[in-house]
């Protein structure tokens, strides 16, 4: 009998845990577009497309579907530049291979994250993104992430593993308990130094880093986010979990959870 009344408080509180995340969830899927706002940039041009100004102007440009699901949670916020990602007033943003930075940029950057700023970082080593646009075009998506003195700085280098087997760049990666599609990803390696209090999951596919205040979750692939490797042909579902797990980390930053465990785990 005392044990069973021991155990109560700690079902009860279990119970009371369970309730409050799934009121959270709840309310953060109610809780109105303009209410979640998200800075986003990239060098694709995920809003209009490869339209040019004229075709935008007529509203002929056609948003990638990328930019079309996290539309319809978020309330996104498409910069140029870090200066209008620090002046959105936004708590999370979301970078999908975004173009060259300067050092004055970098430093923004980091500036911004170790306020506060909850960064989520798709940095590609060798994008596969399909573009129209020709070769040498410096409209066309950034093909290598350049931001390596930023990663140095918290404390990663982004590398790119190459499987002399491999008879295709299309593969799994599994991050958790999600099978991830991907091509050609990337990895991230820890340096000896940094000051980014990071940690490295599993297979080296994600990164954590906490900044001062701030937190971000580095991915070492952008095209995981490519249309290809998650639209289903059939409506009512994803060929993939890609966007679901996408959507999940943006609401893990949101919330401030970590992502990555002391020993790489990935904590659920």
């Amino acid at each position: 009998m005392v044990l069973r009344n021991r155990a109560l408080p700690a079902l009860l509180l279990i119970t009371l845990n369970v309730g409050i995340a799934i009121v959270w969830w709840w309310q953060s899927r109610s809780q109105p577009v303009q209410d979640r706002p998200m800075v986003m940039m990239s060098s694709i041009d995920l809003q209009w497309g490869s339209a040019d100004l004229g075709a935008v102007a007529r509203g002929e440009g056609k948003s990638d579907p990328l930019f079309v699901r996290l539309d319809q949670d978020r309330q996104i916020i498409m910069v140029d530049n870090v200066a209008q990602l620090q002046a959105a007033k936004a708590k999370v943003a979301m970078l999908v291979q975004p173009r060259p930075f300067t050092p004055e940029e970098l430093a923004r950057l980091d500036h911004w994250v170790q306020a506060g700023g909850r960064l989520l970082f798709f940095a590609d080593p060798a994008l596969q993104w399909p573009s129209e646009l020709p070769f040498g075009d410096p409209a066309r998506p950034l093909f290598t992430s350049m931001h390596s003195p930023l990663f140095a700085h918290w404390g990663l280098e982004l590398v790119l593993p190459i499987d002399p087997d491999a008879t295709t760049s299309e593969t799994e990666a599994k991050v958790g308990k999600q099978q991830l599609r991907t091509i050609s990803p990337g990895q991230w390696l820890a340096l000896k130094s940094g000051s980014g209090n990071c940690r490295i999951a599993e297979g080296g596919l994600v990164a954590e880093c906490r900044p001062g205040k701030g937190q971000v979750i580095l991915v070492a692939d952008a095209d995981l986010l490519h249309s290809a490797l998650w639209q289903s042909a059939l409506p009512g579902g994803d060929s993939s979990p890609n966007m679901d797990w996408t959507m999940q980390l943006l609401d893990r930053l949101e919330r401030g959870r970590r992502l990555v465990g002391q020993r790489g785990e990935i904590l659920e």
